[in-house]
């Protein structure tokens, strides 16, 4: 068993063909470490206190964002790498979904005004921030281990939003503006992201697998289920109310494709004539079973024309929020599957139900790695920062894996006594603390880096 601290610098070797010159990337590896090591707000300006060098120039930490030609893309082809050992035998299970981030400032690239996610349900407040698409990984360990799966993150891109016109904008303006979004739309994005992904697979050895995406609702449409691939395949979660039908079967006019009769999803949960299957899910820490219909194949016309799909749909699973209170009911999901035959229906709720694990990405992200803290303004440092503490937190992430393994062992710091009984994985605190304990007992480790880290004197300037 190794350290944290080595297996970290030996992901952050594989970046070698990312940055164009040794020089580049001893700079960006000892930024990525300090990122990890450094206690509150992530500013550039704080880095260079955690590498001790707030008395010498720092332009250079800089342009290493705004200048060198590398792509944030390429930041986690390594990752992609390393989690291979991890996925399984089976499908590699990705989860989708945008984020955003706050970010003011008029001058800032790709910041708009949009609602605020956190908005009450009764009053829609906004935002001014960037959104950004993120892919994860997930690894599964719950056969393996008893414990949920792991995200890690492969993939985080900004989405390109045209500039809304203002007022005085003229028609054509405004024609313009409508044609831009619908070219740029959230889900073509998000498909380009997904090709380009699988091109990355490919050269990392995992041609012959397929990729399970789980995705929420707003991916489920005609930009994202239209598109055909032999080795995507999307689990998304569909509206109630989807105008469905049956491939037609009709002798009398053999060109038909769709067949005359339609229903939605709510109908065939509603429907007394179709039972319900049950089969076991791991999510909430523990094996559950669930209860679910199947109707395959099924056609959408509106988005996915001739493409045959499959519909799932999960029961709505009950829950008590203490063992006094009564109980409440979820609503039910309905999933459509962008292919009958390539994943069992066990794997495809899985994937699904592993999804939420990407929203655990978010909040750590946002809190703990600080996403958005660098006040930077430059183009490309506005893109390419956010993306590379994003790769720092996917290091982090799989260098425990490499180091300890997907449980909570001994060799992290002991939780709150009232923690003791529930935590079976690590946290994103608990693999901070591990580093920066290990910076503290060793920190001769970073001399090749060009700093040694004083864990008091980073608690001193966080204060």
């Amino acid at each position: 068993m190794g350290t944290l601290t080595d297996a970290l610098l030996g992901l952050c070797q594989r970046l070698s063909d990312c940055f164009p010159q040794q020089r580049t990337l001893d700079r960006a590896t000892s930024l990525l470490l300090a990122g990890l090591l450094c206690c509150g707000r992530k500013w550039v300006t704080r880095l260079n206190c955690v590498r001790n060098r707030e008395q010498v120039d720092w332009s250079g930490d800089y342009r290493v964002f705004s200048r060198s030609p590398w792509k944030a893309a390429d930041l986690f082809v390594p990752a992609i790498e390393a989690s291979l050992p991890f996925s399984g035998t089976g499908p590699i299970r990705l989860a989708g979904d945008e984020t955003r981030a706050r970010r003011g400032g008029r001058k800032v690239k790709r910041s708009r005004w949009t609602r605020d996610p956190l908005s009450p349900p009764f009053h829609t407040n906004f935002m001014k921030g960037i959104r950004f698409m993120q892919f994860s990984v997930l690894l599964p360990f719950a056969t393996s281990h008893n414990v949920a799966a792991r995200s890690i993150p492969i993939s985080f891109e900004p989405v390109d939003q045209p500039a809304k016109p203002g007022r005085k904008a003229t028609e054509e303006q405004r024609a313009e503006y409508r044609r831009l979004c619908k070219e740029n739309s959230l889900g073509k994005q998000a498909w380009s992201h997904l090709l380009a992904i699988r091109q990355k697979f490919d050269a990392a050895g995992a041609s012959h697998r397929l990729l399970l995406v789980g995705l929420d609702g707003g991916f489920c449409n005609r930009a994202c289920f239209r598109p055909i691939h032999d080795r995507i395949v999307l689990v998304a979660r569909a509206r109630k109310d989807a105008l469905l039908c049956h491939p037609a079967n009709d002798p009398v006019h053999p060109a038909r494709v769709y067949a005359t009769d339609t229903f939605t999803p709510e109908s065939i949960r509603q429907d007394d004539a179709r039972p319900w299957q049950t089969t076991s899910v791991f999510f909430g820490a523990q094996w559950r079973e669930i209860r679910f219909k199947e109707v395959t194949p099924v056609l959408w016309r509106h988005s996915a024309g001739r493409k045959r799909l499959r519909l799932i749909i999960v029961a709505p699973v009950p829950y008590q929020l203490s063992p006094g209170m009564p109980r409440y009911y979820r609503d039910p999901a309905y999933l459509l599957v962008t292919d009958e035959t390539a994943v069992s229906t066990q794997e495809a709720l899985q994937c699904y139900f592993d999804r939420w694990q990407i929203e655990v990405n978010h909040r750590d992200e946002k809190q703990h790695i600080g996403l958005v803290d660098a006040q930077v303004w430059n183009d490309k440092s506005v893109d390419r920062l956010p993306a590379f503490m994003v790769a720092a937190y996917s290091f982090l992430m799989l260098a425990s894996l490499q180091a300890f393994g997907p449980t909570r062992t001994d060799a992290y710091l002991q939780p709150p006594r009232w923690q003791r009984r529930r935590r079976r994985r690590p946290s994103c605190l608990d693999l901070l603390s591990k580093l920066r304990q290990e910076a503290h007992d060793n920190p001769t480790r970073y001399e090749p880096l060009g700093f040694t880290p004083d864990i008091e004197r980073i608690l001193f300037r966080a204060a």
